[in-house]
């Protein structure tokens, strides 16, 4: 009789993959805010830095 396999990791023993997570989660919205917000702050710069720092 041989020696039982050392413990490993208990995930890969798991036959059974996790369920994907969601799509559409908060960490998502958040990501497309921040990327409005950039854009927005681009657009402001591009649209009020030749009024508020004029070329010497």
């Amino acid at each position: 009789m041989s020696a039982p396999p050392p413990p490993g990791d208990p995930d890969e023993d798991d036959p059974a993959p996790r369920p994907p997570g969601q799509l559409l989660g908060l960490r998502f919205w958040l990501l497309i805010a921040f990327a409005v917000v950039c854009i927005a702050a681009g657009l402001g710069v591009a649209r009020l830095g030749p009024v508020l720092f004029p070329a010497p």
